[in-house]
């Protein structure tokens, strides 16, 4: 089976849903959304399912939404959004720790849903991204708390999504920080008793790519965090799959030997495991 596709039971079904968690209910108008995204994003072309909407007296409502051909169906639902949401699992979720406590008195949420399976990884990114620049868009006119990602399990709050999409209407704007999540967990101690880090991703699957896996090291997160969301970013837009016994990094860059393995110890999925190679001086 291709790595190149997007959908199947061996990497999972895309979702392609954000869910904006609300301080109290608000619909937004078609006509409001369309002049927020006029200003995102100049060139982006919205309407409904039939196509672009051109009248600008049209208000139609934003259930049935297209953006630049892409269909998406929006639902404002008048009550809180499941308390899993909320739940990071087993491993915090780095750009919103304490999601649990600060948005469980959510009064509604905002639903964005990206609708027809992709076909192929850059299909699967314009996706991600039309979904991404409507759900920034609908953030601004509404009284949001912050955002969960389905796919990555990602939460982020409404100020650090606004600081991190200040580009989003450009074109092939990076949309990985929400879509892909990077979990992190203590490892057995090293040879001399330092403390070891593992670290891997969720939510290149839906992208036709394995997940990163990093092998138990003793760099730290102040590193791995970073070269997880550029090694992904690179990997997204290249359209290059890690080799399974190939080595990264090369001059004074860290290297890390690849292996490939259909499970990881973070989630049930094939993965490309990453162990950190020290020089030897």
């Amino acid at each position: 089976m291709s790595e190149s596709r997007v959908s199947s039971p061996r990497w999972g079904k895309p979702q392609f849903t954000a869910a904006l968690l609300l301080e109290n209910q608000v619909k937004p108008s078609f006509r409001r959304l369309q002049e927020e995204l006029r200003r995102l994003a100049p060139d982006a072309v919205l309407g409904d399912w039939t196509g672009p909407i051109t009248d600008p007296a049209a208000d139609l409502g934003i259930e049935m939404l297209s953006l630049n051909d892409e269909k998406l169906s929006v639902l404002v639902i008048d009550a809180p959004a499941p308390a899993a949401i909320l739940q990071p699992g087993a491993f915090p979720n780095p750009l919103w720790p304490n999601a649990e406590r600060e948005a469980v008195h959510h009064k509604a949420h905002i639903l964005v849903v990206g609708l027809e399976n992709p076909v192929d990884r850059e299909a699967a990114l314009a996706k991600a991204r039309i979904v991404t620049l409507v759900t920034v868009a609908i953030a601004r006119l509404v009284p949001a708390i912050g955002v969960s990602w389905a796919d990555g399990a990602n939460l982020v709050r409404a100020a650090g999504l606004f600081e991190m999409t200040k580009n989003i209407g450009q074109p092939g704007a990076n949309a990985v920080p929400f879509w892909v999540r990077i979990m992190l967990a203590k490892g057995d101690s090293g040879p001399r008793g330092e403390p070891m880090l593992k670290a891997g991703t969720t939510g290149l699957r839906i992208f036709g790519l394995r997940e990163l896996e990093y092998a138990a090291t003793p760099l730290n997160p102040g590193f791995i965090v970073p070269h997880a969301y550029s090694t992904a970013e690179y990997l997204l837009t290249s359209g290059k799959r890690l080799a399974d016994g190939e080595t990264i990094g090369v001059g004074g860059e860290k290297r890390f030997s690849i292996s490939h393995a259909d499970t990881g110890d973070f989630i049930a999925f094939p993965i490309a495991r990453l162990t950190f190679e020290p020089r030897i001086t």
